[in-house]
């Protein structure tokens, strides 16, 4: 008689908040055994013809791919295929591998594996930005294997929905593939800013990375369970999970589709304002944003410029951001938006923007320690921001600011082209409220002295935490360590609300932290009113807000504070979540 497997439970990476189940299907994108051969002599120039041919052949088929397939995505979502079919482009890259060609003497196909392996190599040993290129190499290099050894990308073969695995999902992987079959992805290759990750979540489907060896757990057609959330996947999950995953599905649709109904959204947020509070949104582009989603928030609460000056070959003008910023404020019709000046450096490069090599770059030259000595960078922003701000309410926000001498300095240049427009006679915004980004530890510490400067305070709980615990939520050695709800963290974070607060200034939180349920609830039980989130999680920060009142979140956070681990934190918030609103959080909390 055979044994029953084992269920099992595996802890990965969560990339893509959502839960999903079904049976597993293992996609297979690799080329398998190259054919390696030495030339004989004269053979070179038929071998480079080959190799010029299939470049033509990969990159004919990939633009008719980006051209029929990227129609709902985001402009920043397309971007990573542009940036990919640059590849099949550039010369120094095809002259590497027509040099392995003619100095080494070898065939098409072994000389283009031999570059890419190389490469690939080159761009993982640095940050996560340039791992990330690494992916867009090899995908290339697969797609002229595959024109060269004529072998097809593996495709789904069953007609049934399915959660998907693969070892690592590459940018063309995931045109090729019916998004409408996918209930779920499981990568063991991939984190929070990885392609799949990225359009995943354009597409709102749940995924985890991180998981390793998960053939020899779950055989083909075995039925999965999946928590895009957590991280968390379960193989033969028992039926008791399977109706819960159900269950929580149901209900997030459910939530979701309130949100779209524009009068409770309405409603509620009337009520919201009435009490003081704000729930405010964390966006680069209107691109995948349901208007009802903005209906139901009170504008934006963090606007990453950034996204502008990505994926183009050279610094976006004055007056192309002026227009784009008036289309922001145009969206928003009225209502407030923050935006954030260029956050690059660090793990994000510009390709005509180059900076040295750095050991440690997330704690290196970025943000506005980067534009303060890139003029050129920093100041047309600033001027297109005051000239826009001629056009609706808007607010500057200063990225990775560490001492009050930046935000000093920022002042007096503001001041500077305030009179420079002023005697050009361009119509621009006199009174624009300048803030900080607090995701540096001493600038949470000195946050008294940065409010006597800054105008509000913007608290980067991502960054910030990472730096708290000296962890990288992305590998998942240490992932643990990162706590959101550490007694210790949240006494950091009510110190610099209180902060704002005695100086009569508004802070708000545009982490994850804004979001996430039980974190919620904690950042409101310390005083904090307003919430800046990514738009997935706006109906999870209503519930919170529909549940409990300020003195009962008060109460609640007051008791908790003071134990000495997130584990008993947690524990006691999921309590009284659990107490207050019943089954409409099950979708939310963490399993």
């Amino acid at each position: 008689m055979t044994a029953p497997r084992r269920r099992r439970a595996v802890l990965g990476l969560g990339i893509s908040p959502g839960v999903a189940l079904g049976p597993v299907y293992y996609f297979k994108n690799d080329i398998g055994e190259v054919p390696r051969r030495e030339l004989a002599s004269g053979e070179e120039a038929a071998e480079l013809a080959r190799l010029d041919a299939a470049f033509g052949e990969a990159e004919q088929a990939f633009r008719h791919l980006r051209d029929t397939n990227t129609a709902n995505l985001s402009e920043h979502d397309r971007r990573i295929f542009d940036a990919h079919l640059a590849l099949y482009e550039d010369e120094l890259l095809r002259q590497s591998i027509a040099a392995r060609i003619t100095h080494q003497r070898l065939n098409a196909e072994a000389a283009l594996k031999d570059e890419v392996d190389h490469l690939v190599a080159l761009f993982q040993k640095m940050d996560e930005l340039h791992r990330e290129r690494a992916a867009d190499v090899r995908d290339v290099g697969n797609r002229v294997q595959r024109v060269l050894v004529r072998r097809q990308q593996d495709a789904l073969a069953s007609g049934q929905p399915v959660i998907l695995w693969a070892r690592e999902l590459l940018p063309s992987d995931t045109l090729t593939l019916d998004r409408n079959r996918l209930l779920g992805i499981v990568t063991e290759v991939g984190g929070e800013a990885s392609h799949v990750a990225i359009l995943a979540r354009a597409s709102g489907i749940p995924a985890v990375s991180g998981v390793q060896r998960f053939d020899a757990l779950a055989p083909p057609g075995s039925t999965v369970a999946l928590d895009g959330r957590k991280g968390r996947v379960w193989v033969d999950p028992q039926p008791r999970l399977c109706g819960a995953i159900e269950r929580t599905r149901t209900r997030l649709v459910a939530e979701r589709r309130l949100l779209q109904e524009s009068a409770p959204a309405e409603s509620l947020r009337k009520s919201l304002r009435k009490r003081g509070i704000s729930l405010l949104l964390n966006i680069e582009n209107f691109d995948n944003l349901d208007p009802s989603v903005l209906r139901a928030a009170d504008g934006v609460g963090l606007y990453r410029t950034e996204f502008l000056f990505m994926g183009r070959s050279t610094f976006p003008s004055e007056e192309e951001q002026l227009a784009f910023y008036k289309d922001v404020l145009r969206h928003v019709d009225g209502r407030e938006v923050t935006f954030r000046t260029i956050d690059v450096g660090g793990d994000k490069a510009l390709p005509y923007l180059v900076t040295p090599r750095e050991q440690n770059p997330a704690l290196g030259w970025r943000g506005i320690r980067l534009t303060f000595e890139w003029p050129d960078l920093l100041i047309p922003q600033l001027r297109a921001l005051l000239r826009a701000a001629a056009h609706g309410p808007l607010k500057i926000l200063l990225p990775m600011v560490t001492t009050v001498d930046e935000v000093r300095r920022a002042r007096v240049l503001l001041d500077e082209l305030k009179g420079d427009l002023r005697r050009q006679g361009l119509a621009h915004g006199e009174q624009v409220a300048l803030g900080a980004m607090v995701e540096v530890p001493v600038a949470a510490l000195a946050a008294a002295d940065l409010l006597r400067d800054a105008d509000f305070v913007s608290i980067g709980t991502n960054d910030l935490l990472q730096y708290l615990f000296a962890v990288d939520r992305n590998n998942l050695q240490v992932a643990h360590l990162y706590q959101p709800l550490h007694p210790a963290a949240l006494r950091l974070l009510r110190d610099v609300i209180a902060a704002g607060r005695s100086a009569g200034k508004p802070i708000t939180v545009c982490g994850e932290m804004a979001g996430e349920l039980l974190s919620t609830l904690a950042l409101f039980g310390l005083g904090l009113r307003r919430f800046s989130m990514s738009p997935v999680h706006l109906p999870e920060a209503r519930l919170v807000f529909r549940s409990f009142s300020a003195e009962d979140a008060l109460a609640l956070v007051d008791s908790v504070i003071t134990v000495d681990s997130a584990a008993q934190v947690g524990a006691l918030l999921r309590a009284a979540v659990a107490e207050r609103c019943g089954a409409a959080a099950l979708p939310f909390l963490p399993r």
